[in-house]
């Protein structure tokens, strides 16, 4: 089988139900995005990996398996997104990501302010990722009113939520563990 099938060379493409939608369908929007997400963490566990920074245990005990299982769990957002009512539901995601919130904000000194998206690679990646990540929140929102569907009905929402939630407190996290203070805006 050829890996190009020429079926999208007009601009449309097929849902997993075989309804062909154009490219920029609401749906093919919010779960393309999801996809660029799941590239962007990607290559921030990369960095991660890469970063001297960070004391090589806390990378491999820490920051690597929980961005693998992000990368994971995003497949299945992007999943839900394109079969709505596949019964995928997020919840038992949504409270781990809110433990690891948590447990970071614990573990920094408290924000008072506004502060700027810079610091190490790997941080100002955690940043580039929150903002994609907001994005693929619109989008998602745009599918739901779109096509009527209940923004509650399986946690998607929520979790991509708490995930832009995380990734700002994860990228203070990686600037604290190369001794880069919060800038202050």
């Amino acid at each position: 089988m050829s890996l190009y099938t020429r079926k999208g060379d007009s601009g449309d493409t097929s849902l997993p139900d075989g309804k062909r939608v154009s490219k920029d369908d609401a749906r093919v929007e919010a779960y393309g995005d999801v996809d660029e997400l799941t590239s962007q963490i990607s290559f921030l566990n990369a960095l991660c990996s890469a970063d001297g920074n960070i004391p090589a245990s806390r990378r491999v005990s820490y920051y690597n398996p929980l961005l693998e299982r992000i990368v994971r769990e995003l497949f299945a957002v992007g999943g839900a997104i394109a079969c709505p009512g596949s019964g995928t539901a997020f919840s038992e995601e949504i409270k781990v990501l809110e433990t690891e919130i948590d447990s970071i904000e614990h573990s920094l000194p408290p924000l008072k302010c506004f502060i700027l998206p810079v610091g190490s690679q790997a941080s100002c990646q955690c940043q580039v990722c929150r903002t994609v990540c907001r994005r693929v929140e619109r989008r998602v929102v745009t599918f739901l009113r779109e096509n009527g569907i209940d923004p509650d009905s399986n946690g998607v929402l929520k979790y991509l939520n708490r995930l832009s939630d995380l990734l700002f407190a994860l990228s203070r996290r990686l600037n604290a563990d190369a001794g880069i203070a919060d800038k202050k805006l």
